[in-house]
């Protein structure tokens, strides 16, 4: 998390500080305000700071959806940049998104931090089910061929729950004999050998692991940090193997085999930033898994984790980077300031 780029009291205009400057590799295939070279007749962004982002698809059409400050979620289409339906509103600062399918229907997840989490269908932007008391972490993962929703917060364990009722599926507990198990600031989820598993980030700087078909805690896959706060998660299967990616507070990006413990280092590491790595997501593009990492350098990387090498240079952005999403073809969705910016990779 960030604090919101304010000056006096108002949103500091992202538009100000210039255009996106794409990197080798990549072109902006869209932006609002006015982050492609100050453009009129933009369309708007958020009225305030986006802090995170999915990627789902309705009715056949590509879409992203944005969570931000302003206490709404905004849906739109991925291709052209146009906004989809009415906003998605919110008790509170949109700290996460998520997508999933529904009986057939694709869902949104939409989580503030202390009041409520809600569950949107993006068909028609109809409300299915909500639990109050918010989460500072929510995501999304298939158990058995269901939908469920995963949320954590100040309390150092898990809750699951059905999207489409908003009846709870089961709580899971940390493990009392490691000591203090700090809050829950993160959660990721990746299939394991036919398993669902859920990776944490807690404010200890830890990182666990859930199993959640048997909704049991594994352990600590990372201990907490004596310096470099983790403030970011994401995960990914490498040849069938699990990593888990962190971004730290110094901007250090690692990432970490789940099974020995250990970080994958030996072939070379993502490309760190000069600041804390706010946003962190994974993605498999043509069978290739990779991670996009944003940080408050103002910039956004593409890295391939299983060749260990970049993909194309960083991009440029006016302001911090808050929150990141991949598309399955390969388009990044950044969100700076208020603004949401769509990269697509060149084509050769």
């Amino acid at each position: 998390m960030t604090d919101p780029d304010h000056q006096d009291g108002t949103r500091v205009e992202s538009a100000a500080s210039g255009a996106v400057r794409p990197g080798t590799g990549w072109r902006v295939e869209w932006a609002t305000g006015g982050l492609i070279g100050g453009a009129m007749g933009a369309v708007p962004g958020h009225a305030d700071v986006v802090r995170s982002v999915t990627t789902a698809t309705v009715e056949g059409r590509p879409v992203a959806v944005t969570g931000g400050d302003d206490e709404v979620a905004l849906v739109w289409d991925l291709a052209r940049g146009e906004r989809v339906g009415d906003p998605l509103a919110a008790r509170g600062s949109v700290w996460t998104v998520a997508s999933t399918v529904v009986a057939g229907r694709p869902v949104v997840v939409v989580a503030d931090p202390h009041a409520r989490v809600q569950a949107w269908d993006l068909t028609g932007c109809r409300l299915l089910a909500g639990r109050a008391g918010g989460a500072w972490a929510a995501t999304t993962v298939r158990v058995n061929g269901h939908a469920v929703v995963l949320t954590g917060g100040e309390a150092p364990g898990l809750r699951m729950w059905d999207p489409a009722t908003g009846e709870p599926l089961g709580d899971l507990a940390g493990d009392s004999s490691l000591g203090r198990v700090g809050a829950v600031v993160a959660v990721a989820t990746a299939l394991v050998e036919g398993r669902a598993k859920a990776f944490t980030l807690h404010d200890d700087s830890g990182v666990h692991v859930w199993d959640l078909t048997e909704h049991r805690h594994e352990g600590r896959v990372l201990l907490p940090t004596g310096g470099g706060q983790r403030v970011s998660l994401t995960v990914a299967v490498v040849d069938g193997r699990p990593v888990a990616v962190t971004g730290d507070w110094d901007g250090r990006v690692q990432v970490w085999d789940v099974d020995t413990r250990t970080e994958l280092a030996g072939r070379g590491r993502p490309t760190p930033h000069t600041g804390p790595v706010w946003a962190l997501a994974a993605a498999v593009v043509d069978d290739r898994p990779l991670v996009v990492t944003g940080g408050d350098d103002r910039t956004v990387r593409v890295w391939d984790l299983a060749s260990h090498r970049p993909v194309g240079s960083a991009s440029v952005f006016p302001c911090e980077v808050t929150a990141v999403a991949m598309a399955p073809d390969g388009r990044v969705v950044v969100g700076c300031g208020g603004d949401v910016t769509v990269l697509a990779p060149l084509t050769t």
